[in-house]
């Protein structure tokens, strides 16, 4: 039997603590990018609230709408040229495409890409695209 206690070493716990605070860092830095692209979810969702239904708005009143939610909450990664809106026959699709880069140690960054794609005539259906959806691509 063993009389003296067995415990971690010095070198175990500077391991611990530098694999805690790398994950620290990590959330330090990508949780305000990812609470941003709520407040543009929250943007997309807040045209549905609109006295006006979003079917019937112009692409400038959309736009301009976004554009005074996005001033007021601070959104900053991303302005009114991130906006498309695709009009057909009988709904407008409002997508709002980016992505950020956040600088991690060094030369390394992470790369975060979002998605927000709202159909004016299923506005309840917001936010995330559907499966089949192919943006137009610009030549």
């Amino acid at each position: 039997m063993r009389n003296q206690q067995l415990g971690m070493s010095s070198l175990n716990l500077i391991l611990v603590l530098a694999v805690a605070g790398f994950f620290l860092m990590c959330a330090f830095k990508l949780v305000p990018v990812y609470s941003e692209n709520q407040y543009i979810v929250s943007a997309l969702e807040s045209l549905r609230d609109k006295d006006k239904p979003v079917s019937q708005m112009s692409p400038s009143e959309i736009k301009h709408h976004l554009s005074n939610f996005y001033m007021i909450n601070g959104v900053r990664s991303v302005g009114s040229s991130n906006i498309e809106i695709e009009r057909e026959r009988n709904r407008n699709i409002i997508t709002i495409n980016y992505e950020v880069r956040v600088p991690l140690i060094y030369n390394i960054s992470v790369v975060v890409d979002f998605q927000n794609y709202m159909d004016t005539s299923k506005p309840e259906e917001c936010c995330r695209p559907p499966v089949d959806y192919r943006p137009k691509t610009k030549s």
